[in-house]
């Protein structure tokens, strides 16, 4: 199911990072320093699954660094993303190319979100279709609506690097498919802009994903 979640040219690879030492490339290990053991658990078992990935693209395996953000840094080429809690991690992995700018990843157990948090996520309208919902399928949706969300954030900020609130996305669903649509313009992106995703089950967990296509994205309005 993994497979179906982006184009082809796409590389996904999956861990537990409850299993063996939770250890990487020095210039990986200064940023878990002083982290707790589970925090460096799923650290470097996303990075080892990124590195699998990018073998499995032709890469040479490399550190993969953080911003002050805490988003990954890529190799020149290359694009992705990482996803983890505390049973599996995931890292999809990609060539960069002219039609393919920029992917997002996340994954969380499958399961309700809860309740008190729906007004901070949803919006209005987004809120109006989980009342339409059946009772006992309102709060899985909410947390499907938290992460497309999630995954069209981790799509666009390696272009924009902009901050989102919840509301500056609105989500529609269709099927296992996604729009992600946005309520402001931000740079490279007109108001309005749909950044298309799927979500599959995998292994009792929900997976989320956004590609960015080119055609999408003003280079030029980003300052």
């Amino acid at each position: 199911m993994l497979w179906a979640l982006f184009p082809n040219g796409v590389q996904i690879a999956a861990g537990d990072p409850r299993g063996g030492k939770p250890t990487g490339y020095a210039d990986e290990e200064i940023h878990v320093a002083n982290a707790v053991l589970s925090r460096r658990s799923e650290f470097f078992a996303g990075r080892a699954c990124a590195r699998k990935a990018m073998r499995d693209l032709g890469f040479r395996p490399a550190a993969i660094g953080v911003r002050p953000d805490r988003s990954p840094i890529w190799p020149p080429g290359m694009i992705g993303s990482i996803s983890h809690c505390k049973t599996v991690c995931l890292a999809a992995v990609a060539r960069q190319t002219d039609e393919m700018l920029s992917i997002g990843l996340d994954i969380e157990p499958d399961g309700p979100l809860p309740e008190d948090l729906w007004n901070t996520i949803c919006t209005a309208d987004e809120r109006k279709l989980l009342s339409e919902l059946p009772e006992n399928r309102r709060a899985r949706r909410a947390l499907r609506i938290f992460m497309a969300k999630e995954s069209a954030y981790k799509a666009q900020h390696p272009l924009t690097q902009e901050f989102f609130e919840f509301e500056d996305l609105e989500i529609v669903f269709d099927g296992h498919d996604f729009f992600a649509a946005l309520q402001r313009k931000v740079p490279g992106f007109a108001k309005g802009t749909k950044f298309r995703g799927r979500q599959v089950i995998y292994n009792g967990h929900i997976v989320s994903a956004v590609c960015v296509e080119a055609d999408q994205f003003d280079k030029g309005a980003v300052s």
